[in-house]
């Protein structure tokens, strides 16, 4: 008997039964009336250089996030290297690393302002995968008193899944105040910025061609007469059988008067005036885009963009993977990043001096990129007799009648 083949999309939703919403599902409408019902624009914008370089920055960068598994333990916490982060932070799903996996989240997110990632779970709830999710549209219903999703993919199939099994990352603020907002304003520029690209376009080629007027000195010609000589002309120097050279010759009954052609092109401060509204609808800076930041520009994009990212995914991870009473008792996920690695020299060095008595050797050795000490040997906090216990250091540095150094005091003894 073959063996049946099976789709990813059988993999992530399983069977037939939850393709649409059930009739006892009704539509889901916010205070306002607004029905939630969203689509993926398909401008095909991503095609635009600028956009792909402005998303390929973002999402690059914050793939690089480190994501763990902890848990809050009075005032402290503790980082569980189990199943859960194994997942997080090596492979979400069978088909993507961790790496591809936030790289396409957050470009879904970048360019769409919505992304939805699946959570795959078995029948005693563990999490088996994380699934992005590229849809057409998506509709919201309340169905059983919970919010669900519709969703419909471009190959027409559709899928009914509550909004708690979905991680759903936002950006901008939509009619719906549930959903990401629309790009009209950024397809707005670039229909702009396509009209200049084409200018540019049509510039050069006029420029290269010959363009003036062909005048016979013979008796008036017919109009037939008069077109084949033009197209003879055109044929000879810059048609096909012609040799491309831009050379056009005549004899003495023909005369080429050329005329100058000037296109008007748009001037460099609009193309810049473009490009900075580009740039600013991702909050990106051109040395950030073109990775010749400064320290500075990097712990700006950082603080604006990335920070606020991992931040949103923190707080949705956390509550779509876990329960409400596994967050009680303190377990959360958090994505982090090594800012000090795009750090100066300076900088680091710096820090390593000041704040020898706040970090572990370990992390100080991280700072410079080097890896931990073996054995453990890096997991002490290194202290200078600067930052001691206040009672450590009066006894040290003044002694104490009641705890004296062996040896000290014993002629006062005797007297």
């Amino acid at each position: 008997m073959a063996k049946e083949k099976r789709s990813l999309f059988s993999r992530i939703f399983g069977s037939e039964s939850n393709t649409t919403a059930p009739p006892t599902a009704t539509e889901f409408h916010i205070l306002n009336g607004y029905k939630a019902v969203f689509t993926n624009y398909d401008g095909r914008y991503y095609d635009d250089a600028d956009i792909r370089s402005c998303v390929d920055t973002i999402a690059r960068n914050g793939a690089k996030f480190n994501p763990k598994h902890i848990r809050t333990k009075g005032n402290g916490f503790e980082n569980l290297n189990d199943n859960l982060w194994r997942l997080l932070s090596k492979r979400p799903n069978e088909i993507q690393n961790a790496f591809k996996f936030y790289y396409q989240i957050i470009s879904e997110l970048m360019l769409y302002n919505n992304a939805f990632v699946y959570i795959l779970r078995d029948e005693n709830l563990k999490v088996l995968g994380l699934y992005p999710l590229h849809y057409h549209t998506t509709k919201l219903y309340e169905y059983k008193d919970e919010i669900w999703l519709q969703f419909q993919f471009r190959n027409g199939k559709k899928r009914f899944v509550a909004l708690k099994d979905c991680i759903h990352l936002t950006r901008f603020v939509g009619d719906d105040g549930i959903t990401g907002g629309n790009n009209k304003p950024i397809v707005k520029t670039l229909s702009i910025k396509h009209v200049l690209d084409e200018g540019i376009v049509n510039a050069i080629k006029t420029t290269q061609s010959i363009k003036g007027v062909l005048q016979s000195t013979q008796a008036m010609l017919k109009p037939a007469d008069v077109k084949k000589m033009r197209d003879q002309f055109v044929e000879d120097f810059i048609g096909e059988n012609g040799d491309g050279s831009g050379i056009a010759g005549t004899d003495a009954t023909t005369k080429f008067t050329p005329v100058e052609v000037k296109p008007t092109t748009a001037s460099d401060s609009q193309i810049k005036s473009i490009d900075n509204k580009i740039l600013s609808y991702f909050g990106l800076c051109e040395e950030i885009v073109q990775s010749k930041y400064s320290e500075d520009q990097w712990n700006a994009f950082y603080e604006s963009v990335l920070e606020p990212i991992g931040l949103q995914m923190s707080l949705e991870f956390t509550n779509k993977i876990f329960t409400q009473n596994e967050i009680y008792h303190g377990n959360e996920i958090i994505f982090t990043s090594n800012r000090l690695q795009y750090a100066s020299n300076n900088t680091k060095i710096n820090l390593i001096r000041y704040a020898n008595n706040l970090l572990m050797v370990d992390e100080m050795r991280e700072v410079l990129n080097l890896e931990p000490l073996p054995d453990g040997k890096g997991q002490v906090v290194m202290q200078d007799l600067n930052h001691i216990d206040g009672d450590i250091a009066n006894q040290y540095q003044v002694g104490n009648k009641n705890n004296k150094v062996d040896g000290e005091g014993d002629d006062d003894d005797e007297k």
